[in-house]
């Protein structure tokens, strides 16, 4: 079908072109109220609908923003999407949402598409944030990263250090000497921040002597595969620990691994992973073993049994991001956003304490 033009709800109203274009866009004119109610109906009948490209070549704006994020089937990625889409909306802005699959070239890619598409600005949760923040400056396109930023470019953080002490020290408080850790992947900068929190608060404790780790995607599947490589009680291979794992000591017969009494997962998605692998292996949570978590995603409270977890603050982030795109005169942004512990079932706090 032939796209409806401004031409043909001329001719539906009995008007010319221009007065269609002063009630379309509100001005620079005004029209009479007669004449205004028969353009709104020829409107309304011809199904005609402005068009966003040719308005933004008129006025500078398309009103519409973008969200790149690596993986949308992450429930704390698809709360974050939900947040700034509301943020936005509520700006009078349209949310274009893309999904990187956690690659850096298709991140690009994707930030060529958006820019061909003008919007306004741009939140990316980036794989690759040097070169997205030279493409976008080139673009003179306003963007603001969460998480990973170049030093000169907006970006929004949460404090991924503080909450992996905070939750690990909770883990202590317990007064569990044994306390691995399921880690993201190497390299990732949320992943080794988190990594580093835990790390430092096993140190700190002289009680927490032997402690290991594994590295493993931020997924369901991951968390799944590095509990198994934790837990499973079998002796260790010859010449050291399993791939991507670091061990601070072992002690049992013959090198065997002897299983952690608590566990800080690195996010949700790998704590859900290592409730079933928990169950596979016949371990109560948490009974047997103690779990924290971070993100503080809606799936973490519906976990059996719920997941303690450090909170981020979603809402918080998503409209700082959308402020940052549309003000008028945005002051810089570098900020690092406080998370909180919530406490539920998994880490043994008792009923009362929830």
């Amino acid at each position: 079908m032939a796209r409806v033009t401004q031409a043909d709800v001329a001719r539906a109203a009995g008007t010319s072109m221009a007065v269609v274009s002063y009630v379309v866009n509100g001005g620079p004119r005004p029209v009479a109220e007669a004449t205004r109610q028969r353009v709104l109906a020829a409107i309304e009948q011809t199904g005609y609908r402005p068009d966003g490209v040719a308005r933004a070549l008129v006025g500078g704006s398309t009103m519409t923003l973008g969200l790149i994020v690596p993986d949308i089937a992450n429930e704390f990625f698809a709360e974050l999407a939900a947040a700034v889409e509301q943020a936005a909306r509520a700006a009078g802005r349209t949310v274009l949402l893309a999904n990187s699959e956690g690659d850096a070239s298709t991140e690009l890619d994707l930030l060529d598409t958006f820019l061909q598409r003008r919007i306004d600005g741009l939140v990316i949760v980036s794989q690759a944030p040097a070169a997205a923040d030279r493409l976008l400056n080139r673009a003179k396109t306003r963007h603001v990263f969460l998480g990973a930023a170049p030093e000169s470019a907006a970006s929004i953080g949460v404090d991924n250090f503080g909450g992996a002490v905070a939750a690990t020290r909770h883990l202590l408080e317990h007064g569990h000497s044994r306390i691995a850790a399921i880690a993201g992947p190497a390299g990732d900068h949320v992943a080794e921040a988190r990594l580093a929190g835990w790390r430092h608060a096993v140190a700190a404790r002289p009680t927490a002597g032997r402690v290991r780790f594994v590295q493993h995607p931020f997924t369901v599947t991951g968390g799944y595969d590095a509990a198994l490589a934790l837990l499973n009680p079998s002796p260790l291979a010859p010449g050291g620990p399993a791939s991507g794992a670091s061990i601070f000591g072992r002690s049992g017969p013959a090198g065997a691994r002897v299983r952690p009494q608590a566990v800080f997962a690195s996010s949700d998605r790998q704590a859900i992973g290592l409730l079933r692998a928990a169950a596979d292996l016949g371990l109560s949570v948490p009974d047997d073993l103690a779990v924290v978590t971070f993100d503080g995603s809606s799936i973490s409270a519906y976990a059996v049994p719920a997941l303690t977890t450090i909170q981020q603050p979603i809402a918080e982030m998503a409209e700082l991001a959308v402020r940052q795109l549309i003000d008028p005169d945005p002051q810089p942004l570098r900020a690092v956003l406080e998370v909180g512990l919530v406490v539920r079932r998994s880490c043994g706090c008792p009923p009362a304490h929830l």
